[in-house]
């Protein structure tokens, strides 16, 4: 999926960001450790740019930047409120903002996504949708040309007392509507590679939901 990578990088101390090219409109900033930030996804439609999550590592900004010369608007989609995906918002510049209810109340301003959304910007097809996860309330999915869908950390566990857990009606939900989408590449926020076939994806949740014991509401992993 990776054809090129470019390293930028102002601090030694830090990992380097690593901007990776999907194809000919999709790239997106690589996961660190140090300080700890998630992809970012950049998205060339022909009147915007459209970014999935901003991160939290500090050279991302001035790498957005550089990706948007000619001063495009720029749109944003948030995946959820954890600062490892929202830390970079108040140093980028962006003219829309999209997220769930519960993101919303970390960044009070923007649209909320409740339903399907669907937008056509050129030959970019972008569709969002409500993602029920048990990582963190108010997940928001985002799926392009109906070939990748970017899910951030919609389909790992929380963190609870120690455990990783997964609420296994919120599981439930969450097969259902990823076995609705259309596109057969998930992207994984924090994984290397990134994208994982969707079949590949959906049967290692089906098989944690298989673990389910009667009368437990959450199922530990």
């Amino acid at each position: 999926m990776a054809v090129r990578e470019i390293n930028y990088n102002n601090s030694k101390s830090m990992d380097e960001c690593r901007l990776i090219k999907v194809d000919n409109d999709i790239s997106y900033i690589a996961p660190t450790s140090n300080p700890l930030s998630a992809n970012v996804v950049v998205i060339q439609g022909r009147e915007s740019e459209w970014i999935y999550d901003v991160g939290a590592h500090p050279d991302i900004p001035g790498l957005l930047e550089t990706l948007n010369q000619d001063s495009r608007k720029v749109n944003v989609v948030l995946s959820h409120f954890h600062g490892d995906h929202i830390g970079n918002l108040s140093k980028i510049r962006y003219d829309e903002m999209y997220q769930g209810r519960l993101t919303y109340k970390h960044t009070n301003t923007g649209v909320i996504i409740e339903s399907d959304v669907y937008f056509q910007d050129g030959d970019i097809s972008l569709h969002l949708f409500p993602l029920p996860s048990s990582h963190a309330k108010g997940c928001v999915a985002l799926e392009v040309n109906e070939k990748y869908c970017f899910l951030g950390d919609g389909v790992y566990a929380m963190e609870k007392g120690g455990s990783r857990l997964y609420n296994s009606g919120l599981l439930r939900e969450q097969i259902k509507v990823l076995k609705s989408v259309k596109a057969d590449n998930f992207m994984l926020s924090h994984k290397m590679p990134f994208g994982k076939p969707k079949d590949v994806v959906i049967m290692w949740l089906e098989e944690i939901y298989g673990r389910r014991e009667k009368n437990e509401a959450y199922i530990k992993v």
